[in-house]
């Protein structure tokens, strides 16, 4: 699809209500879907429209929102102090938008909502030469929606809300889905001939269109082609079913670009991810955040990748847990590791089962195959860490660094208590507990004692009387 840019519109994002049946004390467009806000995929969406300027509408806790998304170039903030419907909402927008061709109205709570969906609704509205021109759907439920009402010739006569709606209307299939496309030179004049003559008493947006009629002006719809984009968060419930077509969408893209996923409806691959060619995700993976992963990996099954960074080929076994960590290329991990924020594997680096590596450096071609704990540690290459190993970094009150050299053998269940430094091409003995620093090569060994052999002795027995 060609670069889309339309410098002759503005858009308004409608932002301000609580979302009461959120149970929140979170605004409703800050929930996230997929480790996303609402308010971000909104934005990011009508941004690829390259419209003139966008204006966004808060009301509660505005600045919450407002501190969450910044001041973008483009985006100017207008306040709704009373929720008194969204036709009131986009009243308060008179003073921010200027010498447009068009206004387009999006609300805030549809992450769904895609930019070929909207690009569409915008040219179908030019190519008619509509004053007004909603964005419409049929939806398998259409509860909850205002209802489109067409005369007896199928020109769009009304748009009535659920509450307001009569038996018949309610059995109308084809549904609002509360984005427009306005000719600005008109919208304005409308918004302040609506009233609040309604169940609600709010000013509802919707009423423009009859409005626009009476005054024999060019009303028209566009039905957009996927239903659920126009699904919009109510409540909880609502937005994990949004969060799970969300997902079924992002991995069906990454699937289409050559990532194997393998039973998808197990795995979660959060909006801010990144997956490279030939890729294999296992079921059960969590890939959250803002995780990259590079060619030719492989993840899973059941591993948790949170903010991390995957060079490529790597291998991730099942169970392990990668969060805030860098990994080289051709390295393996796991099954059952653990690599805290601050880990930085070079490339070729085997980190085994049960082994925690935190705010460390592990050289190229270093293994630490079993049970270790490494932490403010900086290893060298081609080292072999012993199954048992521990940096002891932490006296209580202090964190301490050790350091170990190139091609260093520590051998099984030693303690390396720091602030020490181990030489290059050093061995360290099995069992030894190191508290000073150890020169180059040779052979360590500490807390030995000698073998006894005491041949009367006999294991206690349980008393069975």
């Amino acid at each position: 699809m060609a670069q889309l840019h339309y410098p002759d519109l503005q858009v308004c994002v409608l932002a301000a209500g609580r979302g009461k049946r959120m149970h929140s004390n979170l605004p409703k467009v800050l929930h996230k879907v997929l480790g996303r806000s609402m308010i971000d995929y909104i934005l990011h969406t009508v941004e690829s429209l390259r419209p003139k300027g966008i204006a966004v509408v808060t009301g509660h806790a505005s600045e919450q929102v407002r501190e969450h998304v910044g001041q973008p170039a483009n985006l100017s903030w207008v306040i709704q102090d009373k929720q008194l419907g969204t036709g009131h909402a986009v009243q308060q927008c008179e003073k921010v938008i200027r010498d447009v061709r068009d206004v387009l109205i999006v609300c805030g709570d549809t992450p769904l909502l895609s930019v070929d969906t909207l690009s569409a609704l915008i040219d179908g509205h030019r190519a008619a030469n509509s004053d007004v021109t909603v964005l419409t759907a049929n939806p398998a439920n259409c509860f909850g929606y205002g209802r489109i009402v067409r005369d007896e010739q199928g020109k769009v006569q009304s748009i009535v809300e659920e509450k307001d709606a009569s038996a018949d209307q309610r059995d109308i299939i084809e549904v609002s889905s509360g984005i427009y496309c306005v000719r600005y030179e008109v919208l304005f004049d409308l918004l302040h001939a609506i009233d609040n003559s309604n169940a609600q008493e709010e000013y509802y947006l919707p009423d423009i269109v009859p409005l626009a009629l009476k005054a024999g002006q060019s009303v028209d719809a566009v039905p957009m082609a996927d239903a659920n984009e126009m699904f919009g968060v109510n409540d909880r419930i609502h937005l994990s079913q949004v969060e799970e077509l969300m997902q079924k969408r992002i991995i069906e893209d990454w699937q289409r670009r050559g990532v194997t996923i393998e039973k998808p409806d197990t795995v979660r691959i959060e909006a801010g991810v990144s997956i490279g060619l030939d890729t294999t995700i296992q079921a059960g993976c969590y890939l959250i955040g803002s995780t990259q992963i590079g060619d030719e990996c492989r993840v899973g099954p059941n591993a948790v990748l949170v903010d991390a960074r995957l060079d490529d080929r790597v291998n991730v076994f099942a169970f392990s847990h990668i969060h805030g960590a860098n990994v080289g290329s051709d390295t393996l991990i796991g099954p059952y590791a653990r690599l805290r924020p601050g880990a930085e594997l070079d490339e070729k680096v085997h980190i085994g089962n049960f082994v925690e590596i935190k705010k460390s450096v592990v050289g190229h071609g270093s293994k630490v195959n079993h049970l270790s704990y490494i932490g403010d540690t900086t290893i060298g290459s081609s080292c072999n860490i012993g199954a048992g190993t521990i940096t002891c970094n932490y006296d209580g009150a202090n964190k301490f660094e050790t350091n170990i050299g190139d091609n260093v053998f520590i051998g099984s269940d030693t303690q390396l208590v720091a602030p020490v430094s181990i030489g290059d091409n050093a061995t360290i003995g099995a069992g030894s507990t190191i508290t000073r620093n150890v020169a180059e090569g040779g052979l360590t060994l500490s807390g030995r004692t000698e073998v006894k052999y005491l041949s009367g002795w006999e294991r206690p027995q349980k008393d069975k009387s």
